[in-house]
């Protein structure tokens, strides 16, 4: 047998320097003319598109888990679908969630209530 070299990358890298569009809230296909986004830099640093306001804030990931720091947004203000998603956003951008991708590649991101599912931006 020859000798076989493998590049492995940690999960966690692949989540770098990409922009992460939402595809489902729970089970619920999100369809907003402007998407929801998360991108993570590997400085700790989030940032994104609620689907209302741009955010920031910080992060610190492991293998299975994403600590989210406080989260400081614009200010605009929006009612109907867009406000709904950024709330339902920002409450689990708080505190200590579980993350992975599934078989297709997609982002989850989730705890014991709610998983939220993004795919990649191309």
């Amino acid at each position: 047998m020859g000798n076989i070299q493998q590049n492995h990358v940690p999960c966690e890298e692949q989540l770098y320097d990409t922009t992460w569009r939402l595809e489902m809230y729970d089970n619920e296909t999100i369809t907003l003319k402007y998407p929801a986004t998360i991108r993570f830099e590997k400085s700790g640093r989030i940032s994104g598109f609620s689907g209302c306001n741009q955010y920031f804030g910080k992060s610190e990931l492991t293998s299975t888990t994403i600590s989210f720091g406080p989260i400081g947004s614009t200010r605009k203000y929006c009612m109907g679908p867009q406000g709904d998603l950024e709330r339902k956003l920002f409450t689990m951008f708080h505190g200590t969630k579980w993350w992975n991708f599934d078989e297709e590649g997609h982002l989850q991101i989730f705890d014991d209530e709610h998983r939220l599912i993004f795919s990649k931006e191309q």
